[in-house]
């Protein structure tokens, strides 16, 4: 269904909503006010402006509270003998939160990424080979649960993840740290609970958090809710940690390690530093980021390669996004973009310096000494 017609859906049960809200049927409106957040959360994800989609969240997280408002209301009539009705609303909720998770099956495999390979290979014997061998990983060779992937950002911790699910073929869920710390129906916590129960449902799977320092910051004076959310993440990982069966792992990415509470760093078991990208990975990803482009005979990508030392994987493909832009770019600036017999030129060694030049390095130098530092101190290398 396209998102319009998700959106005209919502429309109309939001509006049978309130209709019974109004008449104080409470039990049959939360089931359609949380039908219309549903259908608006899945709109945004084909709506392609930015503006409508955060107007549709607005709108998803407006029927939500009303949603919750409602349950409340019922609780409280039900302390005092009210009938309460069905559960359908609770079903309902369940099924808002579940859909904030992204799962899916990754095509990237670990082949496919350039250098990185002692950190590919630390992943594989984590992960890969006791989900492929399990009868092998008993006793005291038990398998890794928790894993945590650092380094500076742009380096491909998060394609690392999904490449390693791949590699056993197992369910990727992709969480962001922002969706689990939202104010969605105020039960963060009910959200990470209900992600772990999906992914044993759902085994072998990789539950992979980006940006998880926002979740395993140190502990102490933070609100209530997030305090609980903490609790039931730590209390969730203990469990992975003393099940044997479980083929489940925990993949956390995070540019702050340093942010990371003890408590939750413990549960990382391995603990992996994504390195910037060396030489022979740079000049893998130049050319990885001009596949199908018409390239000059000049183009030098040991050259290219030798220059941005320092920079991560995600400046070099900006790099090669610029260059690769600069013919099309001249061909706009003379007025003939819209011949088609006039074909834009290869892209030359002087595009690629040129672009050099305006894409600075995005890590400093004194940010991977930290990252070293760190990594010496409690990284598993």
């Amino acid at each position: 269904m396209s998102a319009q017609g998700l959106i005209e859906h919502a429309r109309k049960f939001a509006k049978k909503a309130y209709e019974l809200d109004k008449a104080k049927q409470y039990n049959e409106a939360i089931p359609l006010y949380l039908d219309a957040a549903e259908a608006l959360m899945k709109a945004i994800k084909f709506e392609r402006n930015p503006q409508v989609g955060k107007t549709l969240k607005k709108k998803a997280e407006m029927y939500i509270e009303r949603a919750k408002d409602l349950k409340e209301i019922i609780e409280k009539k039900a302390e005092k003998g009210t009938e309460t009705g069905s559960n359908e609303e609770s079903d309902k909720l369940e099924g808002a939160i579940s859909d904030i998770i992204v799962t899916e099956k990754p095509s990237v495999t670990l082949d496919d990424i350039a250098g990185l390979e002692e950190a590919k290979q630390n992943l594989r014997e984590a992960i890969v080979l006791p989900l492929v061998r399990p009868d092998l990983f008993s006793g005291a060779r038990r398998p890794w649960k928790g894993i945590l992937l650092f380094g500076p950002p742009g380096c491909g911790k998060t394609l690392l993840a999904k490449a390693t699910a791949a590699e056993v073929e197992a369910t990727f869920f992709n969480v962001s740290a922002a969706a689990v710390i939202s104010k969605w129906l105020g039960e963060s916590e009910k959200l990470v609970h209900t992600l772990f129960k999906i992914a044993r449902e759902k085994q072998p799977s990789i539950i992979f958090i980006d940006e998880v320092d926002a979740l395993t910051g140190s502990r102490g004076g933070e609100h209530d809710a997030m305090r609980r959310v903490k609790t039931e993440l730590l209390t969730s990982m203990d469990g992975l940690s003393s099940s044997a069966k479980d083929r489940l792992v925990v993949i956390g990415a995070t540019n702050l390690p340093e942010s990371i509470d003890g408590a939750f760093r413990r549960r990382f078991e391995r603990r992996i530093y994504i390195k910037l990208p060396d030489f022979e990975a740079r000049k893998a990803i130049f050319q990885l980021n001009v596949k199908g482009v018409d390239l000059a005979s000049d183009v030098d990508f040991e050259s290219l390669a030798e220059i941005t030392e320092g920079y991560s994987g995600a400046d070099i493909a900006m790099v090669c996004r610029d260059a690769i832009m600069t013919p099309i770019r001249e061909l706009d600036l003379s007025g003939n973009i819209h011949d088609p017999n006039i074909k834009a030129r290869p892209v030359t060694q002087k595009d690629f310096l040129e672009s050099i030049q305006s894409v600075n390095p995005s890590v400093s130098a004194d940010e991977i000494k930290k990252y070293e530092k760190w990594n010496e101190e409690f990284g598993s290398a």
